[in-house]
């Protein structure tokens, strides 16, 4: 049978759905208070599904938060893909203007525990994305080497999103994106002259 029986295209066109408003139920509410404030009860009811379709879903709270924030850079990267930026290692312009916005509901995240919870689950997708275009980009990179560069790019883009939420979002999205852009071409064009030599030796131990 094929995977793409119209069945399971039924099923995962529910699953988006059902998905889709959860979120933005999410968004909805957090645009007038804290995020941390936000129950499941609260969830569902605004988007009007069942305490048992969430938990069909989603483990618990986090869960939903991490897999919400995932799905917007999904949405990003397949924007920036389909407009032919395949330069862009990350879907940096893209996130951060759909940050920029929704400016009121950033300024909650902003302030809550959720921020983490979301941040942490989108470094690990941003991650995956870049080493997928770093394949792209410079395919002479070995495999670790590879995942070493992803997990740097990543990392600073979600710092600088850390930095750019914690200070109530006042830089401007163009001046964020164009830093990024800047040290991203500076990482990838040492890359492309010198790799990055690896080591698998133990560093010498200084007492």
């Amino acid at each position: 049978m094929s995977g793409n029986s119209p069945g399971r295209e039924g099923m995962d066109q529910r699953v988006a759905r059902t998905r889709g408003r959860l979120g933005h139920a999410l968004m909805q509410l957090g645009r007038t208070q804290d995020l941390d404030s936000i129950r499941i009860g609260d969830l569902v009811r605004t988007a009007g599904v069942g305490r048992s379709t969430f938990y069909a879903h989603f483990q618990d709270r986090d869960d939903f938060l991490g897999r919400s924030f995932c799905g917007m850079i999904d949405i990003c990267d397949a924007l920036a893909r389909r407009e032919g930026l395949a330069e862009e290692i990350l879907p940096v312009a893209h996130v951060t203007h759909h940050i920029a916005g929704n400016l009121a509901f950033a300024r909650s995240a902003g302030r809550s525990r959720a921020m983490e919870v979301m941040l942490a689950a989108g470094e690990r997708r941003l991650r995956l994305i870049a080493e997928t275009n770093l394949d792209a980009a410079l395919p002479h990179l070995p495999p670790e080497e590879r995942r070493q560069v992803a997990a740097f790019l990543a990392g600073a883009f979600v710092g600088q999103l850390r930095l750019w939420v914690q200070n109530d979002l006042r830089t401007m999205p163009g001046s964020l994106i164009a830093a990024n852009r800047r040290l991203t071409a500076g990482v990838l064009d040492a890359l492309k002259t010198a790799p990055l030599p690896l080591h698998d030796r133990r560093p010498v131990h200084v007492p």
